[in-house]
């Protein structure tokens, strides 16, 4: 607001009459030799031994500077009380005005995030009080990455003034690429009728901090092999690599739902400090398929969005090794049947292997009746059956041939039992006894 002053001391009206009249004109200028004037006031005399007058109502100035009274009285009845004039820049008639003084108080806010690009832009505010409401000039802001402020980030930034009775001033932004705490310091250059302030290096409010959070998660093995049905085993990692704490981190995992994790699986996921290092160990069972399995880990920087990463870890299923296999037994070894008789066998087929056989079937060229269709046998399985060759007229070899299939592989094998035909025995002839006939010779005489 511009300076209002009156007369520095009263004006004392000595040497007259009590009863003395007229008026004491006080004028204010502005130059040492009192020739530009500011204005005048007056003041009534009523009395001239010793009466004090001061200067009524108060002039005002709007600038600064030492300013001079000339005080003129201009008597009202010169039989009694001749007029008189103080001179320029009598004593204590000098009022100097001084600027008003001014104050910065500032807040640059915080804390920030580095950005995608790995750069954010920090503003700082100041508020100019204390001076006048016309106050013009300049703030200069300047931003140090050090706390002795030696190290100025970018150039120096200025804001106009208009006002400086409680304004607040932005700074253009400066750009920064790197975490840490940032110091501000900011300083009104003041004018004719304010005086220049600053702030302090590390003053309250002036330190914001740019954070660069950062959460990393590693999923081992990243590769693997296994047989369908088997489970596959992993050691998850998970890393606050930034340099800020992450709250409330947890574990995705679409495809093995048992590898996720969250705060109340682990207490240490519930704040990870700059550094922190969680680690643990899941599985996905019966896994049927080869897959590409992608753990993701997210965490919640003081500022900003959540951090978040991934890992992947192939897994490869891959069908068991298999190894068919079947044998066929034919008992007995040997066997001698009279020509004409039968010939009896009791054949045994065994899955030898470690895989299930379909399609099994028994042939049996010289023992039509052996032929059989025993159709699936499970690994370790064993069939048994009983069959005949009638009418066995001459000695053979028999061959009884099993085969079977282990999807595309077919296995067989096979085994003898030879056959003796032995003659019938002969049988002697019958003889027929011959009939004697006894007659009694006939009576004569």
């Amino acid at each position: 607001m511009p300076a209002a002053l009156t007369r520095s001391a009263s004006t004392a009206l000595s040497g007259g009459t009590s009863d003395a009249t007229g008026t004491i004109n006080f004028t204010l200028y502005d130059d040492a030799g009192c020739t530009h004037s500011v204005g005048t006031v007056s003041a009534t005399v009523a009395g001239a031994d010793g009466d004090q007058y001061t200067s009524s109502p108060p002039i005002v100035v709007s600038a600064t500077g030492t300013y001079h009274w000339i005080a003129s009285y201009v008597s009202g009845d010169t039989s009694k009380n001749a007029s008189t004039t103080s001179a320029c820049s009598a004593p204590n008639e000098n009022p100097v005005v001084n600027p008003r003084p001014t104050s910065l108080t500032t807040n640059a806010g915080g804390p920030y995030v580095l950005g995608a690009d790995g750069t954010v832009a920090l503003s700082d505010t100041a508020t100019l009080s204390g001076g006048t409401s016309a106050a013009g000039g300049t703030i200069t802001f300047m931003l140090f990455s050090d706390s002795a402020c030696a190290n100025q980030v970018g150039g120096d930034v200025a804001t106009a003034v208009d006002g400086a009775d409680g304004q607040d001033y932005t700074s253009p932004p400066i750009t920064v690429n790197s975490g840490g705490t940032y110091y501000w310091v900011a300083s009104y250059g003041g004018d004719v009728n304010n005086v220049a302030s600053s702030t302090a290096c590390g003053d309250e409010n002036e330190t914001p901090l740019v954070i660069k959070p950062h959460i990393s998660v590693s999923k081992s093995p990243d590769a693997q092999t296994i047989l369908i049905g088997q489970t596959a085993n992993f050691t998850i990692t998970v890393t606050n690599d930034g340099d800020s704490t992450l709250t409330d981190v947890h574990v995705t995992d679409a495809l093995a739902p048992g590898c996720a994790r969250t705060k109340a699986d682990i207490p240490g996921l519930a704040s990870m400090a700059p550094g922190a290092i969680v680690t643990y160990t899941c599985s996905l069972a019966n896994v049927t398929a080869s897959l590409t399995n992608v753990a993701i880990a997210t965490g919640k920087p003081p500022v900003g969005p959540d951090v978040s990463a991934s890992d992947t870890a192939v897994v490869t299923a891959v069908a068991p090794a298999t190894h068919p296999a079947i044998v066929i037994v034919k008992n007995p070894k040997s066997q001698t049947v009279t020509s004409g008789g039968t010939a009896t066998f009791t054949i045994t087929v065994t899955n030898t292997g470690d895989v299930a056989l379909t399609d099994v079937t028994v042939t049996d060229a010289l023992s039509p009746n052996c032929n059989k269709t025993i159709g699936t046998l499970a690994p370790g399985q064993a069939v048994s059956y009983t069959c005949t060759r009638p009418n066995v007229t001459a000695s053979f070899n028999n061959v009884a041939v099993v085969t079977g299939k282990a999807g595309a592989t077919t296995v067989t094998a096979q085994d003898t039992a030879p056959v003796t035909a032995k003659a019938k025995p002969l049988t002697p002839p019958t003889v027929k006894p011959k009939v004697v006939s006894h007659k009694k010779p006939k009576a004569t005489g």
